[in-house]
């Protein structure tokens, strides 16, 4: 359970109604990650959950040739780890905590549930994912343009 003023300091949530946001503190639980501390891994299979950051920062990286590249950089309000919530299959990158760390777990488990249950929230949560990642798809374009890769690329 989490509180519900948590949920309310979070931009994640600001779509949400207050009974919408009572819904959620039922059913999302906080973690709390040590410096460097692993959240999940790259290729894990079995965590079909997302986590919003309520406090901290949490890196997000991937194996290479060389060792690993960070990808990006979470801080609070923001949220890591949907993918493998949405549409299950091994975890695409690794996630670890920066500095001491609150995040709010969502699992896949809540997410379906919601489906059935919920269909007012999970139109609200399809927007908030569907909105951050068209952004990070963009972010990511610009990246691969600016290296020398993509299809923007001469």
């Amino acid at each position: 359970m989490v509180d519900i003023n948590v949920l309310k300091k979070l931009h994640f949530f600001s779509a949400f109604t207050e009974d919408e946001l009572k819904i959620f503190s039922e059913r999302l639980n906080e973690q709390v990650f040590q410096p460097g501390a692993p959240i999940f891994h790259e290729n894990q299979i079995g965590d079909e959950a997302m986590y919003i950051v309520a406090e901290g920062a949490i890196k997000i990286t991937k194996k290479n040739k060389t060792g690993e590249k960070v990808l990006a950089n979470i801080k609070d309000g923001d949220f890591f780890g949907e993918m493998s919530m949405l549409m299950p299959a091994p975890r695409s990158a690794s996630a670890s905590a920066i500095k001491l760390s609150k995040c709010i777990r969502f699992s896949d488990r809540d997410y379906n549930d919601f489906k059935k249950t919920q269909p007012a929230i999970v139109i609200k949560l399809n927007e908030v994912f569907i909105r951050t990642l068209i952004q990070r798809l963009r972010d990511a374009d610009k990246h691969l343009v600016k290296d020398g890769y993509g299809i923007g690329a001469l």
